[in-house]
């Protein structure tokens, strides 16, 4: 069976020769670049330099002796893109340790070691702290105001930190010349592996509007400026719509999971009431999924952490399919609980090994009888592709990556 068959097996909820594998099919499964120059090393892995894809939260692209050593089944479109050493430079890590960045990205170093990420235009987005392991974000564009303006500007709207692209998405889709390099890379990996193919569309709502405005002003817009936070949603809306149309006509053919994200609560509680979730964001997310599935066969892959129980019921009449990270040390999220209430209905797309505590702080046995713990809750039925919860973070030993896997 090939990794895209046992893939799309388990997404319609049956059970293929063994667990689906993810790592580092999407921007929340994969593992800090540190780690994994650690975890190369532990393997013996020598030749060249590993490449740091996502700048913002470090991560790396597991190589090709590792995805057949852990019989990995899904990758990230973003793979098909940046072939040449040449778009890559070298870069240098907290701990001294070496690897590869895309050339596209605008950044500064100070005298301090902090380094700047910049858009095209110079402005700073982010920073990171010399003593910081991740970027952080560094301008609201929005976050000075009394209020959601009247006017929106789309050009105005790309002033924040996550609009600085990944490698598929440096390219300029609405171009036609680069909209057939988009579709011909992403077309290579579909004829030419045997992986489950996943496409981070993102189209996120809430986390946007943070994005511009900050957490704070925006949780306030959500109950005191209904019809402010209403025009900005459908600006985005708009937008993503636009995209995914053109996403879906050139790609959907190739591509068995779009991937979208909106983290929509905390460790104890959503960020706010169902009532308010239906009112402003189960409508949008709706219109979105609708078109997906009408346009095409891709599932619905929604990224959101945190406490998101009493959400899932309502994104699963509206069309999502996957659930990831599923964050089972969450308030409502135990994992026997999900399972059950919900496992007919959609994918547990992680959910595989306790990252808080376990991954980074357990032994390798304790590692192991977590994830055989979880397998045996998850698995029965299908619906299920093994991750750990959320990605793997620079404190990790690698001696417990190979122990989950």
């Amino acid at each position: 069976m090939t990794p895209r068959e046992r893939v799309k097996l388990s997404i319609n909820h049956k059970e293929s020769d063994r667990i689906p594998i993810d790592f580092g099919g999407m921007r929340s499964t994969g593992i800090s670049i540190i780690t994994y120059n650690k975890l190369r090393k532990k393997l013996g892995i020598n030749d060249g330099l590993a490449r740091m894809y996502d700048f913002i939260q470090q991560l790396a692209y597991p190589e090709q002796e590792i995805l057949d050593l852990f019989h990995i089944d899904a990758i990230d479109t973003s793979r098909g893109f940046l072939k040449s050493n040449n778009e890559w430079r070298e870069w240098t890590l907290n701990d001294g340790s070496r690897c590869l960045i895309p050339k596209y990205l605008n950044i500064e170093i100070d005298k301090d070691l902090t380094v700047f990420l910049k858009n095209e235009d110079g402005l700073i987005l982010g920073k990171k702290p010399k003593s910081s392991l991740y970027i952080d974000q560094a301008y609201w564009v929005y976050g000075n105001l009394p209020s959601i303006p009247q006017d929106l500007d789309e050009e105005v709207l790309t002033k924040q930190m996550w609009a600085i692209p990944n490698p598929e998405w440096n390219i300029d889709i609405f171009d036609d010349n680069q909209y057939k390099l988009f579709i011909n890379n992403i077309k290579d990996l579909y004829l030419n592996t045997g992986y489950a193919i996943l496409l981070s569309v993102g189209c996120s709502l809430f986390e946007r509007g943070n994005y511009l405005r900050g957490m704070e002003n925006f949780l306030c817009d959500l109950y005191t400026d209904k019809k402010g936070v209403e025009r900005l949603l459908d600006t985005f809306l708009e937008g993503y719509l636009e995209l995914l149309k053109r996403v879906l006509k050139g790609v959907g053919k190739y591509v068995e999971i779009l991937v979208f994200g909106d983290d929509l609560g905390t460790n104890t509680v959503p960020f706010f009431s169902k009532e308010k979730f239906r009112e402003i964001l189960k409508p949008r997310y709706k219109k979105m999924y609708d078109y997906v599935h009408a346009m095409s066969d891709c599932k619905i892959f929604l990224h959101s952490c945190g406490a998101i129980s009493e959400f899932i019921p309502d994104l699963i009449e509206i069309g999502m399919d996957i659930l990831n990270p599923v964050q089972t040390s969450s308030y409502g999220m135990e994992p026997e609980k999900l399972k059950k209430e919900f496992g007919k209905h959609i994918t547990f797309w992680g959910a595989g090994c306790d990252t808080i505590k376990i991954l980074p702080y357990g032994s390798p046995k304790e590692v192991k009888e977590d994830v055989k713990k979880r397998i045996n809750i998850f698995a029965e039925g299908g619906g299920f592709v093994f991750n750990q919860i959320h990605n793997i973070l620079a404190d990790v030993p690698p001696e417990n990556v190979i122990a989950m896997f």
